[in-house]
C-alpha cells in the first residue's frame, strides 16, 4: 500500500480535473496475406506438434461483445456473441481448463503447478455487453474472467474516452455498444462466483512520463473497488498497456507495485511461465478474426513464436527492429497500444 494516499489525491486533483488525454491510434485494416499465412503455419504446427513451450499459460483479452449491424463501421476490439461462444466452446473442447486470475495467481505465489492447458479469460474498460452479452455465455460454458474496470466510468451514460469506435457515443449506435456497465452489473456479476472485478485505473488516461498521477489514479481505483465492491487487493491491467510504447514501463511498473494491487498485466503477446514476474505477465488479444484453432495456437505459443521469426526476418532486410512480443500485429486497429 501507499504511504500518503492524502498526498498522492491532493498530487492528482489537478489532472482528475483535465480532460483525459487521447491516444493516437492507426486505422482499422484487415491482416495482410503475410500475417495470414503466418497465422495459418502457426495453426498447423499446433495442430501437428501441440504446444510449442512444455511449461506456461496464457491469458486472453478481450474488449466488446456486441453484434454488428449491417451499414455501420465495424465495432473495434469486438467479438460478436457468436464468436464469443465458438471461441471458448471450442477451447473446452480442445481440452483446455479456463482458471479464474486469482487461482493462477496464488499457485504461482505458492509454486504449485499450473497445468499446461489453463487459460484465463479477461475483459478490458467493462463495456455494458460484458454483462448483457458475454456474462450469458460465461454462465452457459461456466467459464470463470475477470473484467478490469476504469472506475471513473462507472454508472455513466457517456462513452468512455479512449474508445475509439466511430460510432461510440452516438446515436446511430445501440447505448449496449459501448455504454459502461453500472454499480449493481457489476455487483450482479460479483454476486455469480463466476466474474471477478479488478482495476483498470480510475481515469483510463495516458500516464507515459506521470508515474506519480498513475499512481494516485490506481489507488484511487483501488479504493473505488473496496468501497463499492469490497475488494481489497484487486488485480489490475495497465490501460493501453504495450512496452514498447511506454504504456507498461518500469516507472509505471514501480508504481503499480506501490498501490493496493497484486499484479500489473500488459499486453504483450506471452506465455506466461513459473519465473514471470506477475506484475509483468503478458497477454492474448482475442479478435473477430480469431476461432478457436487460432486462439489454440496462441495459447500453443505457435503466434507469437511465428511473429518472432518474421520479426527476426524484417531486422535481416534492414526492417524496423522490433521485439516482436507485442500485440501490434495481432491487433492491427492499435499499434500504438492495446487497449
Amino acid at each position: 500500500m501507499i504511504a500518503s494516499a492524502d498526498g498522492l489525491e491532493r498530487a492528482a486533483d489537478s489532472y482528475w480535473s483535465a480532460p483525459i488525454t487521447p491516444v493516437v491510434r492507426k486505422p482499422a485494416r484487415d491482416p495482410r496475406f503475410v500475417e495470414k499465412t503466418a497465422r495459418g503455419v502457426a495453426v498447423a504446427l499446433n495442430e501437428i506438434c501441440g504446444s510449442c513451450q512444455r511449461t506456461g499459460f496464457g491469458i486472453l483479452m478481450y474488449h466488446r461483445v456486441i453484434d454488428t449491424v449491417p451499414g455501420q463501421p465495424r465495432p473495434t476490439w469486438n467479438v460478436t456473441p457468436a464468436q464469443f461462444e465458438e471461441q471458448l466452446s471450442g477451447l473446452l473442447k480442445r481440452g483446455y481448463d479456463p482458471w479464474p486470475l486469482h487461482r493462477v495467481l496464488e499457485h504461482h505465489e505458492k509454486q504449485w503447478t499450473i497445468p499446461r492447458r489453463v487459460f484465463v479469460v479477461t475483459f478490458d474498460d467493462g463495456y455494458q455487453n460484458n454483462f448483457t452479452r458475454a456474462f450469458p455465455i460465461l454462465q452457459k460454458l461456466r467459464v470463470p474472467a475477470t473484467i478490469f474496470l476504469a472506475t471513473r466510468y462507472l454508472d455513466s451514460d457517456e462513452n468512455f474516452p479512449n474508445d475509439d469506435w466511430l460510432l461510440s457515443g452516438s446515436a446511430e449506435a445501440s447505448p449496449e455498444a459501448w455504454r459502461p456497465m453500472t454499480t449493481d452489473e457489476c455487483r450482479q456479476l460479483q454476486k455469480s462466483g463466476l466474474v471477478e472485478l479488478g482495476a483498470h485505473t480510475h481515469s483510463h488516461d495516458d500516464y507515459r512520463g506521470r508515474p506519480d498521477y498513475f499512481r494516485a489514479d490506481l489507488q484511487h481505483c483501488c479504493e473505488v473497488l473496496r468501497e463499492k465492491f469490497g475488494i481489497e487487493r484487486p488485480t489490475f491491467a495497465f490501460p493501453y498497456g504495450t512496452k514498447n510504447n511506454g504504456f507498461a514501463g518500469p516507472d509505471l511498473v514501480q508504481a503499480a507495485r506501490e498501490t493496493d494491487v497484486c499484479c500489473s498485466l500488459t499486453t504483450e503477446a506471452e506465455i506466461i511461465t513459473a519465473q514471470t514476474d506477475p506484475f509483468d505477465w503478458g497477454r492474448l488479444v482475442a479478435e473477430d478474426i480469431d476461432t478457436s484453432t487460432t486462439l489454440a495456437a496462441k495459447l500453443g505459443g505457435w503466434i507469437s513464436a511465428a511473429r518472432k521469426v518474421k520479426h527476426f526476418i524484417k531486422g535481416l532486410r534492414g526492417g524496423k527492429k522490433s521485439t516482436g512480443d507485442d500485440n501490434s500485429d495481432s491487433t492491427p486497429e492499435r499499434s500504438s497500444a492495446a487497449d
